[in-house]
């Protein structure tokens, strides 16, 4: 027998040894670790529980959300025509009717120069040097200095004078070199922002601006500098529900509680009024509800698998037996299914009065559509109701959940003590492993010994066998 073949069976039976004599060792090991794992599925089961209830949380909430914050306040909009304006409403916007007429939109306050030759260069002749001037926005003074070189080119100064402008901190105002023509261009300045508060106004500390024809005071041409819309053009005019507006943007915020209203463009006098509509947005609030009611069913149907316990197997869920989530399981159907007592008396006091029911199995689903829709369309702030009264559905969910889902809840108190568990026997396992190792090296230690008194042994037989033979 070859050496190799010795040493692979003398390995096998190091094995052999090894695994008889620290199985002991090697079983409460296997035990430890057992349970870290099921710790660690544990923990698991707990981030996965959490991250469903903090979706079901933040829906509950949206629910329980009154005025601009409801989610029943979802609006759809519609108007007589197109290319007047634009129109969206959100959740505080009225369902009402209007009537709308463009007459001008707002324009920036926008002054351009003379007109200059490209390649000319009476600008640099004259104006060579640092030339400042002050340029006023909306009561703030903003300085401006400008390096002009001798021998450029008027194009160039109005370069040099448009990126000076444009330094300004915050960008009240915008400038640009504009060729006009192939051979000519101009310098123009315009404000940031729409509507006559935000006019410039402007200091010449040097003279520079009135030698590049900048006034403010004249209209400009196509060849002389000035403005380029009057003082009374600067606002955005218009006429709602027969009231006359005044303002400074083209994107009203501010006149219709809920509504944002983006003018296109003007119309002329004889042009008819634009209607716009808003209404309730019944399909958006429909798949609201849905959504909520489908985050609802996967945290029950999550819960519910991890703390049942198998009837015909007898296996039991992760959190079976944890009273605190089998009391969340109690409650969520209790929060769900009760009525909304502040509303017993009124039009509806309870989910399936609108259709939505529970299931055996305790899922819900909107299980009659067409009460669903008719409450939907008839009695919306009574729908809405059932979730953001004082004791509502959205209102009772989203403080229960709060106690499990925030950063210091019970989900929180139940992970930090499964990880201090982990941490313990992670110690355990490490100081037993090390231990483990000492024992197996004892071991192997004894059985080389035991090999080697063996192998003696051999020996000494060898020996003596040849001796006994070389007597006869």
């Amino acid at each position: 027998m070859s050496t190799s073949s010795v040493s692979t069976i003398r390995t096998a039976e190091l094995q052999q040894f090894l695994e008889v004599y620290m199985a002991d060792s090697n079983s409460r090991l296997s035990t430890l670790t057992g349970q870290r794992d099921s710790l660690q599925v544990k923990l698991a089961v707990y981030n996965d529980l959490r991250t469903k209830l903090s979706t079901l949380r933040g829906l509950a909430e949206d629910m329980a959300g009154t005025g601009s914050l409801s989610a029943f306040g979802a609006k759809t909009t519609t108007l007589s025509s197109e290319g007047v304006l634009r129109v969206s409403a959100g959740a505080g916007a009225m369902s009402l009717a209007h009537s709308i007429h463009v007459d001008q939109l707002a324009h920036a306050h926008t002054v351009v120069s003379d007109r200059f030759d490209k390649e000319g260069t009476s600008l640099s002749t004259t104006w060579a040097g640092t030339q400042t001037f002050a340029i006023s926005v909306d009561g703030e003074n903003h300085a401006v200095s400008v390096d002009i070189e001798a021998g450029s080119t008027n194009e160039e100064v109005l370069t040099a004078v448009a990126n000076a402008i444009n330094t300004i901190t915050d960008d009240p105002v915008g400038a640009s070199k504009m060729a006009d023509t192939p051979s000519t261009a101009k310098l123009t300045i315009a404000s940031a922002e729409t509507g006559a508060e935000y006019k410039m106004t402007f200091t010449d500390t040097d003279g520079l601006l009135a030698a590049l024809g900048i006034n403010p005071a004249v209209e400009a041409t196509d060849t002389t500098g000035g403005f380029i819309y009057a003082d009374e053009e600067l606002d955005a005019l218009f006429v709602l529900d027969g009231i006359n507006i005044t303002h400074s943007s083209n994107t009203v915020e501010d006149v219709l509680a809920g509504v944002t209203i983006e003018l296109l463009g003007a119309q002329d006098a004889e042009d008819g009024d634009v209607t716009m509509t808003i209404a309730t947005d019944t399909e958006a609030v429909k798949a609201t509800v849905q959504e909520f009611i489908s985050a609802y069913n996967e945290a029950y149907s999550f819960l519910k698998s991890k703390i049942s316990i198998d009837t015909t197997t007898y296996t039991r869920g992760v959190l079976a037996g944890d009273y605190p989530y089998v009391n969340l399981w109690q409650n969520l159907r209790s929060a769900m299914s009760g009525s909304v007592g502040s509303l017993e008396g009124g039009v509806y006091s309870a989910l399936s009065q609108i259709g939505i029911t529970a299931g055996s199995d305790g899922f819900l689903s909107i299980s009659d559509t067409e009460d669903f829709e008719e409450a939907l369309e008839g009695n919306l702030d009574e729908v809405a109701a059932l979730f953001n009264s004082e004791d509502g559905i959205g209102v009772r969910l989203e403080s229960l959940l709060e106690q499990y889902s925030s950063a210091s809840g019970i989900i929180y108190s139940s992970k930090e003590a499964i990880n201090t568990k982990v941490e313990n026997l992670d110690d355990r396992i490490d100081r037993y492993r090390v231990l483990m190792d000492m024992e197996e090296e004892g071991l192997i230690e004894q059985y080389s010994k035991l090999q080697q008194a063996i192998a003696d042994q051999q020996n000494m037989l060898s020996i003596l066998n040849s001796i006994t033979s070389g007597l006869y």
